[in-house]
Protein backbone atom coordinates (compact mmCIF):
# COMPACT_ATOMS: atom_id res chain seq x y z
CA UNK A 1 0.00 0.00 0.00
CA UNK A 2 1.73 3.50 -1.47
CA UNK A 3 0.22 6.40 -0.84
CA UNK A 4 -2.92 7.78 -0.02
CA UNK A 5 -5.31 4.74 -0.56
CA UNK A 6 -7.16 4.78 2.80
CA UNK A 7 -10.20 5.22 1.22
CA UNK A 8 -11.36 7.85 3.72
CA UNK A 9 -12.62 10.46 1.31
CA UNK A 10 -15.37 7.96 0.58
CA UNK A 11 -17.05 7.35 3.71
CA UNK A 12 -19.28 10.82 3.40
CA UNK A 13 -20.34 9.78 -0.65
CA UNK A 14 -23.55 8.04 1.10
CA UNK A 15 -24.85 11.08 2.49
CA UNK A 16 -23.92 13.16 0.06
CA UNK A 17 -25.85 11.40 -2.63
CA UNK A 18 -28.57 10.84 -0.56
CA UNK A 19 -28.82 15.12 0.57
CA UNK A 20 -28.81 15.75 -3.34
CA UNK A 21 -32.57 14.99 -3.98
CA UNK A 22 -33.99 16.77 -0.79
CA UNK A 23 -31.63 19.32 -1.45
CA UNK A 24 -33.15 20.50 -4.90
CA UNK A 25 -36.40 19.84 -3.91
CA UNK A 26 -35.95 22.24 -0.94
CA UNK A 27 -33.96 25.11 -3.03
CA UNK A 28 -36.68 24.70 -5.56
CA UNK A 29 -39.72 25.38 -2.89
CA UNK A 30 -38.20 28.31 -2.21
CA UNK A 31 -37.96 29.92 -5.32
CA UNK A 32 -34.99 31.48 -5.77
CA UNK A 33 -33.76 33.55 -8.28
CA UNK A 34 -30.15 34.32 -9.78
CA UNK A 35 -27.45 33.20 -7.69
CA UNK A 36 -29.53 32.78 -4.56
CA UNK A 37 -30.25 29.32 -6.33
CA UNK A 38 -26.88 28.28 -6.23
CA UNK A 39 -26.66 29.02 -2.79
CA UNK A 40 -29.82 28.02 -1.37
CA UNK A 41 -28.93 24.39 -3.14
CA UNK A 42 -25.54 24.60 -1.24
CA UNK A 43 -26.98 25.40 2.15
CA UNK A 44 -29.69 23.02 1.79
CA UNK A 45 -27.31 20.47 0.61
CA UNK A 46 -25.20 20.76 3.57
CA UNK A 47 -28.06 20.89 5.90
CA UNK A 48 -29.69 17.42 4.15
CA UNK A 49 -26.06 15.58 4.58
CA UNK A 50 -25.48 16.85 8.20
CA UNK A 51 -28.96 15.82 8.95
CA UNK A 52 -28.60 12.25 7.23
CA UNK A 53 -25.68 11.77 9.51
CA UNK A 54 -27.02 12.35 12.08
CA UNK A 55 -29.80 10.42 12.03
CA UNK A 56 -27.49 7.35 11.17
CA UNK A 57 -25.59 8.00 13.87
CA UNK A 58 -28.59 8.36 16.34
CA UNK A 59 -30.07 4.79 14.53
CA UNK A 60 -26.62 3.18 14.85
CA UNK A 61 -26.94 4.18 19.06
CA UNK A 62 -30.45 2.90 19.77
CA UNK A 63 -29.07 -0.05 17.46
CA UNK A 64 -26.31 -0.64 19.82
CA UNK A 65 -28.74 -0.60 23.09
CA UNK A 66 -30.14 -3.57 21.48
CA UNK A 67 -26.94 -5.57 21.90
CA UNK A 68 -26.60 -7.44 25.50
CA UNK A 69 -23.01 -7.08 25.70
CA UNK A 70 -22.71 -10.21 28.52
CA UNK A 71 -24.04 -12.79 26.26
CA UNK A 72 -21.15 -14.13 24.44
CA UNK A 73 -20.83 -13.62 20.26
CA UNK A 74 -20.45 -17.38 18.73
CA UNK A 75 -20.24 -16.24 15.57
CA UNK A 76 -19.11 -13.15 12.95
CA UNK A 77 -21.97 -10.93 12.32
CA UNK A 78 -21.51 -9.37 8.88
CA UNK A 79 -23.65 -6.45 9.25
CA UNK A 80 -22.37 -5.07 12.57
CA UNK A 81 -19.04 -5.44 11.37
CA UNK A 82 -20.15 -3.08 8.01
CA UNK A 83 -21.73 -0.60 10.90
CA UNK A 84 -18.69 -0.61 12.73
CA UNK A 85 -16.41 -0.03 10.27
CA UNK A 86 -18.27 3.04 8.75
CA UNK A 87 -18.27 4.99 12.49
CA UNK A 88 -14.42 4.01 12.37
CA UNK A 89 -14.56 5.73 8.43
CA UNK A 90 -16.30 8.63 9.75
CA UNK A 91 -13.77 8.96 13.53
CA UNK A 92 -11.20 8.65 11.21
CA UNK A 93 -12.17 11.33 8.48
CA UNK A 94 -13.43 13.65 11.34
CA UNK A 95 -10.46 13.17 12.66
CA UNK A 96 -8.58 14.20 10.00
CA UNK A 97 -6.40 11.32 9.85
CA UNK A 98 -4.52 10.35 6.48
CA UNK A 99 -3.76 6.43 7.18
CA UNK A 100 -0.42 5.23 5.49
CA UNK A 101 0.17 0.91 4.67
CA UNK A 102 3.76 -0.76 5.04
CA UNK A 103 4.98 -4.65 4.40
CA UNK A 104 1.64 -5.28 2.56
CA UNK A 105 3.41 -8.55 0.72
CA UNK A 106 4.01 -10.06 4.52
CA UNK A 107 0.28 -10.46 5.00
CA UNK A 108 -0.37 -14.03 6.01
CA UNK A 109 -3.15 -16.03 4.93
CA UNK A 110 -6.21 -17.33 7.11
CA UNK A 111 -6.37 -16.37 10.29
CA UNK A 112 -3.72 -14.85 12.55
CA UNK A 113 -2.91 -12.79 15.97
CA UNK A 114 -1.58 -9.24 15.21
CA UNK A 115 0.46 -7.81 17.81
CA UNK A 116 1.36 -4.35 17.52
CA UNK A 117 2.77 -1.26 20.14
CA UNK A 118 0.00 0.60 21.87
CA UNK A 119 0.34 4.82 21.59
CA UNK A 120 -3.03 5.84 21.39
CA UNK A 121 -7.08 5.04 21.68
CA UNK A 122 -7.12 5.35 17.65
CA UNK A 123 -4.39 2.27 17.48
CA UNK A 124 -7.54 -0.03 17.09
CA UNK A 125 -9.31 2.36 14.88
CA UNK A 126 -6.96 2.76 12.36
CA UNK A 127 -5.43 -0.72 12.05
CA UNK A 128 -9.44 -1.95 11.91
CA UNK A 129 -10.04 1.01 8.90
CA UNK A 130 -6.52 0.09 7.08
CA UNK A 131 -7.11 -4.16 7.86
CA UNK A 132 -11.00 -3.72 7.17
CA UNK A 133 -11.15 -6.27 4.40
CA UNK A 134 -10.37 -9.10 7.35
CA UNK A 135 -12.53 -10.25 9.96
CA UNK A 136 -10.05 -8.70 12.66
CA UNK A 137 -11.16 -8.26 16.23
CA UNK A 138 -9.20 -7.32 19.44
CA UNK A 139 -8.75 -8.76 22.85
CA UNK A 140 -9.63 -5.29 25.07
CA UNK A 141 -10.06 -3.99 28.37
CA UNK A 142 -13.62 -4.19 29.57
CA UNK A 143 -14.83 -0.58 29.91
CA UNK A 144 -14.86 -0.28 26.32
CA UNK A 145 -17.64 -2.70 26.10
CA UNK A 146 -19.10 -0.07 28.10
CA UNK A 147 -18.63 3.04 25.96
CA UNK A 148 -22.23 4.07 24.67
CA UNK A 149 -22.95 3.59 20.90
CA UNK A 150 -19.24 1.83 20.60
CA UNK A 151 -19.79 -0.83 23.38
CA UNK A 152 -22.37 -3.09 21.48
CA UNK A 153 -21.14 -2.67 17.86
CA UNK A 154 -17.65 -3.85 18.41
CA UNK A 155 -19.21 -6.64 21.45
CA UNK A 156 -20.60 -7.72 18.06
CA UNK A 157 -17.53 -7.40 16.11
CA UNK A 158 -15.88 -10.45 18.35
CA UNK A 159 -14.03 -7.77 20.88
CA UNK A 160 -13.27 -9.87 23.58
CA UNK A 161 -12.86 -8.14 27.59
CA UNK A 162 -9.81 -8.89 29.44
CA UNK A 163 -9.72 -8.07 32.92
CA UNK A 164 -5.36 -8.35 33.72
CA UNK A 165 -5.82 -7.80 37.29
CA UNK A 166 -7.87 -11.11 37.55
CA UNK A 167 -5.52 -14.31 36.26
CA UNK A 168 -8.58 -16.46 35.98
CA UNK A 169 -10.52 -14.03 33.65
CA UNK A 170 -7.25 -12.86 31.81
CA UNK A 171 -7.25 -16.92 31.06
CA UNK A 172 -10.82 -16.70 29.99
CA UNK A 173 -10.26 -14.19 27.36
CA UNK A 174 -7.09 -15.72 26.26
CA UNK A 175 -8.93 -19.28 25.37
CA UNK A 176 -11.83 -17.25 24.12
CA UNK A 177 -9.56 -15.27 21.55
CA UNK A 178 -7.93 -18.60 20.60
CA UNK A 179 -11.42 -20.36 19.99
CA UNK A 180 -12.49 -17.40 17.68
CA UNK A 181 -9.43 -18.15 15.86
CA UNK A 182 -9.67 -21.85 15.80
CA UNK A 183 -13.40 -21.88 14.72
CA UNK A 184 -11.94 -19.23 12.03
CA UNK A 185 -14.60 -16.91 13.21
CA UNK A 186 -12.02 -14.22 12.84
CA UNK A 187 -8.29 -12.91 13.19
CA UNK A 188 -7.42 -11.44 16.45
CA UNK A 189 -5.31 -8.50 17.42
CA UNK A 190 -3.64 -8.06 21.15
CA UNK A 191 -1.73 -4.83 22.48
CA UNK A 192 1.05 -6.83 24.53
CA UNK A 193 1.58 -3.95 26.54
CA UNK A 194 -1.45 -4.18 28.16
CA UNK A 195 -1.76 -0.34 28.13
CA UNK A 196 -1.20 2.83 26.14
CA UNK A 197 2.32 4.26 26.71
CA UNK A 198 2.39 7.70 27.32
CA UNK A 199 5.69 8.32 25.83
CA UNK A 200 5.83 5.95 22.92
CA UNK A 201 8.73 4.20 24.31
CA UNK A 202 7.31 0.28 24.71
CA UNK A 203 6.37 -0.67 28.26
CA UNK A 204 7.16 -4.25 29.58
CA UNK A 205 5.07 -6.74 27.40
CA UNK A 206 2.45 -9.58 29.23
CA UNK A 207 4.30 -12.43 27.30
CA UNK A 208 1.02 -14.49 28.29
CA UNK A 209 -0.59 -13.14 25.44
CA UNK A 210 1.60 -14.67 22.92
CA UNK A 211 -0.77 -18.26 24.23
CA UNK A 212 -3.46 -17.24 22.30
CA UNK A 213 -1.49 -18.09 18.95
CA UNK A 214 0.23 -21.58 19.99
CA UNK A 215 -3.40 -22.59 21.49
CA UNK A 216 -4.62 -21.53 18.02
CA UNK A 217 -1.81 -22.63 15.99
CA UNK A 218 -1.66 -19.91 13.89
CA UNK A 219 0.59 -17.41 13.01
CA UNK A 220 2.02 -14.01 14.59
CA UNK A 221 1.94 -10.76 12.75
CA UNK A 222 3.86 -8.50 14.71
CA UNK A 223 3.32 -4.53 13.54
CA UNK A 224 3.82 -1.30 14.74
CA UNK A 225 1.32 2.16 14.61
CA UNK A 226 3.07 5.55 14.13
CA UNK A 227 1.20 9.06 14.41
CA UNK A 228 -2.16 8.59 15.98
CA UNK A 229 -0.39 9.81 19.04
CA UNK A 230 -0.59 13.27 17.56
CA UNK A 231 -4.39 13.12 16.03
CA UNK A 232 -5.61 14.81 19.20
CA UNK A 233 -2.76 17.73 18.92
CA UNK A 234 -4.00 18.32 15.30
CA UNK A 235 -7.32 18.20 15.30
CA UNK A 236 -9.19 20.47 13.99
CA UNK A 237 -6.39 22.72 11.86
CA UNK A 238 -3.97 19.80 10.43
CA UNK A 239 -4.18 16.03 9.54
CA UNK A 240 -2.45 13.75 11.05
CA UNK A 241 -0.34 11.07 8.89
CA UNK A 242 -0.60 7.09 10.59
CA UNK A 243 1.37 4.54 9.15
CA UNK A 244 0.72 0.33 10.45
CA UNK A 245 3.95 -1.08 9.03
CA UNK A 246 3.77 -4.82 9.04
CA UNK A 247 7.32 -5.85 10.25
CA UNK A 248 7.17 -9.78 10.07
CA UNK A 249 5.17 -13.18 10.42
CA UNK A 250 6.44 -15.94 12.89
CA UNK A 251 4.44 -18.69 10.83
CA UNK A 252 2.85 -21.39 13.40
CA UNK A 253 5.47 -23.75 13.50
CA UNK A 254 7.85 -21.56 15.19
CA UNK A 255 5.44 -19.83 17.57
CA UNK A 256 4.71 -23.44 18.77
CA UNK A 257 8.67 -24.44 19.33
CA UNK A 258 9.14 -21.00 21.08
CA UNK A 259 8.39 -20.07 24.79
CA UNK A 260 6.00 -16.89 25.20
CA UNK A 261 9.03 -15.80 26.83
CA UNK A 262 11.28 -15.96 23.59
CA UNK A 263 8.54 -14.88 21.48
CA UNK A 264 7.94 -11.95 23.50
CA UNK A 265 11.08 -11.00 23.20
CA UNK A 266 12.06 -11.10 19.53
CA UNK A 267 8.67 -9.24 18.89
CA UNK A 268 9.96 -6.31 21.48
CA UNK A 269 13.13 -6.96 19.15
CA UNK A 270 11.25 -6.07 15.82
CA UNK A 271 9.61 -3.19 17.23
CA UNK A 272 12.24 -1.60 19.18
CA UNK A 273 14.41 -1.51 15.78
CA UNK A 274 10.99 -0.13 13.57
CA UNK A 275 10.73 2.58 16.41
CA UNK A 276 14.35 3.32 16.76
CA UNK A 277 14.19 2.43 20.16
CA UNK A 278 17.78 0.73 21.77
CA UNK A 279 17.15 1.02 25.31
CA UNK A 280 14.23 -1.77 26.64
CA UNK A 281 12.75 -1.79 30.28
CA UNK A 282 12.70 -5.14 31.62
CA UNK A 283 9.71 -7.34 30.18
Amino acid sequence: MAGRKDELNRVLWPFYILAVIPAILCARAVQPTGWQWAAALVGFFILWSVGLLLVYILIVYLLSLTVDINKPVPENHPFFRRIGLSIIGLLCRFGRVRLHGEGWEKMPEGRFLLVSNHISNYDPIVTLWLLRKLDLAFVTKPENLRIPLAGGIIHMMNFLPIDRENPRHALEAIQGASDLLERDVAAMGIYPEGTRSKDGVLLPFHDAVFKIAKRAKVPILVATVEGTNHIHENVPLHHTDVTLTLLEVMDASTVASLSTKDIGTHVRALMEEKLGQTASPES
